[in-house]
């Protein structure tokens, strides 16, 4: 379908904080044209923006999708008391149909509040790939891996994804997921590496999330969780590494010279009393910085626009100017998209670039007056302001209502499903 909007208020992300007033064309799924003349578009539909703000749609860089079941289940506990007691022994009873229909939840949810593309550590990630056929969207998937893994069954399957789905409909990438320091060990996290290095395969996990995690490490090994993966060779891979609270400054010289990249998760940080991340120290050290929600479990929702306006809220509680609106916004679109090695298709609106982008409603009382648009996306802006979401070309969310999608469907069969798991 070829699509032009019209008239938009666009937010480019390639152009600074520039605002301006134009027309996109997209044609099989990229941004062909973005200009004031685009008389001669052939288009199939076409989409109104002059009250609209059009931006790229948010990269989640990490989550785990098929938790959403296990949402205000567990509250107003430390992370290891949360993961020991209540998360891990549900998980255990998980079936494969449990995490299908939970991960077809979270993506509902991601789409309704701008997310486009989304990085996902879990198992069962088959089921979270048979619903991306559903909601159309963009993701990296990684399977998680632990040491509990005889035969290295859980490698196998891990593998088995890359070999099956990397690279379906352009639009699927399969990483590796050593899930942390504390659930592996070197020799493990080795064997990662080296089938990371020979298939170029990249690698996602949670790194130095709490003071606890540093202590521990330190006790066993007598190094930092970071030092320890880039002894293992973790991070001659391409990395995305979830939390990064305790950095040392060696830590943080280790990551630079590795590119990885650290994704904030602010809401679960702070639910789960683990801390929160100088952004501003590792931006100016010259570390890439994404951001994500963490689980629907440990946050307890997927909007990566409460992450965003909460993200710069506590920064400022050093310095006002820590984080600018549009410095928090790079994290969420143009620095997600570096992180997962998708900068040249998605994360700014520029001609050439795959079509995944929001439409933002600005004709409300949130929005006005329009002092300062980059400011209302990260102050003003609700969820429910989500108007419209195309996902490589496809509307898969129009005027507040999915295109391909039963919500009352997906919303009933989950809770059949808890009902279940609960039961077992």
């Amino acid at each position: 379908m070829n699509i032009l909007i019209e008239n938009a208020n666009i937010l480019s992300m390639a152009d600074g904080e520039k605002i301006y007033k134009s027309n996109i064309c997209i044609e099989d799924g990229n941004i062909t044209k973005i200009s004031d003349n685009t008389q001669y578009f052939n288009y199939d539909k076409k989409i109104d923006g002059s009250e609209k703000l059009v931006m790229p749609g948010f990269i989640n860089a990490h989550t785990h999708v098929g938790m959403s079941f296990f949402r205000n289940y567990s509250d107003d506990v430390s992370l290891m008391t949360w993961l020991n007691e209540k998360i891990w022994p549900l998980e255990d009873k998980l079936l494969k149909d449990d995490v299908y229909w939970a991960s077809l939840l979270s993506q509902i949810e991601m789409i309704m509040t701008g997310t486009t593309t989304f990085a996902d550590m879990y198992y069962f990630e088959e089921q979270t790939i048979k619903a991306l056929d559903k909601s159309k969207m963009r993701a990296q998937i990684s399977r998680g891996l632990t040491l509990e893994d005889k035969d290295n069954k859980k490698i196998k399957e891990n593998l088995a994804l890359y070999e099956k789905f990397d690279g379906k409909d352009g639009k699927i990438n399969i990483a590796l997921g050593p899930h942390a320091v504390y659930t592996t060990d070197k020799d493990y996290l080795k064997e990662i590496s080296k089938i990371s290095s020979k298939k170029n395969i990249p690698i996602h996990i949670h790194l130095s999330e709490t003071k606890a995690e540093n202590i521990e490490c330190q006790k066993k090994f007598g190094q930092s969780p970071t030092e320890v993966f880039n002894e293992c060779g973790i991070f001659d891979n391409r990395t995305i590494a979830a939390h990064g609270l305790y950095l040392s400054e060696k830590d943080i010289e280790i990551l630079k010279n590795k590119n990885v990249s650290i994704v904030h998760n602010p809401s679960s940080n702070l639910k789960l009393s683990s801390g929160f991340l100088d952004v501003s120290k590792l931006l100016s050290m010259g570390i890439n910085v994404a951001m994500g929600t963490d689980s629907a479990a440990s946050n307890n929702n997927l909007s990566m626009i409460k992450e965003i306006s909460l993200a710069s809220l506590v920064s400022k509680y050093y310095d006002p100017k820590n984080l600018r609106a549009y410095d928090i916004l790079k994290l969420a679109t143009i620095n997600g998209a570096m992180a997962l090695g998708l900068f040249d298709k998605i994360g700014s609106l520029e001609e050439g670039k795959r079509a995944d982008l929001i439409l933002i409603d600005l004709d409300n009382p949130n929005h006005t007056p329009k002092n300062n648009l980059i400011s209302s996306v990260c102050y003003s802006t609700y969820d429910k302001d989500v108007e419209t979401v195309i996902i490589d070309g496809d509307i898969v969310y129009e005027n507040y209502e999915f295109t391909n999608l039963d919500i009352e469907e997906v919303m009933a069969k989950s809770e059949e499903a808890f009902k279940r798991l609960r039961m077992r």
